[in-house]
């Protein structure tokens, strides 16, 4: 069993987050000590793992909240889990395609700008070197 701080450092997100999704009921089934501090099993972590990957495609808190009760439902709810998880992984697609892009426009504006040093010119401004394509 794990507390809420050592998943949150396994995670690298704050405990303050751990304990506001808990409260929104996105882990089900956590249980508490005697002290009332909530413990994480390894089937939590998996709950835990999944909340923090949907939250990152964008996905809302009811959203994601309707994703964990259909996960409850069983067998029942597998196609309609499917299509949940097959839409953010779009979403979670498209989100690497347009940082690819942008981390793209920041490497070409990275070498324009050691060029232009290596060149010694110190006073380049964004509107005498930014060129469209």
């Amino acid at each position: 069993m794990y507390t809420i701080n050592d998943v949150a450092q396994f995670f690298s997100v704050s405990p303050y987050t751990l304990r506001f999704y808990a409260k929104k009921e996105l882990f089900p089934n956590i249980l508490r000590n005697k002290q009332n501090a909530r413990l994480f099993s390894d089937k939590d972590l998996e709950y835990v793992e999944m909340v923090l990957a949907l939250r990152h495609t964008g996905m809302s808190l009811p959203s994601i909240k309707n994703y964990i009760d259909l996960c409850a439902l069983g067998d029942q709810s597998i196609s309609e889990r499917l299509n949940i998880i097959k839409n953010e992984l779009n979403n979670a697609e498209e989100k690497v395609r347009d940082s690819i892009k942008q981390r793209d426009i920041l490497q070409k504006k990275l070498s324009y700008y050691e060029k232009a040093i290596d060149n010694g010119e110190t006073n380049v401004t964004w509107s005498t070197q930014h060129h469209f394509h």
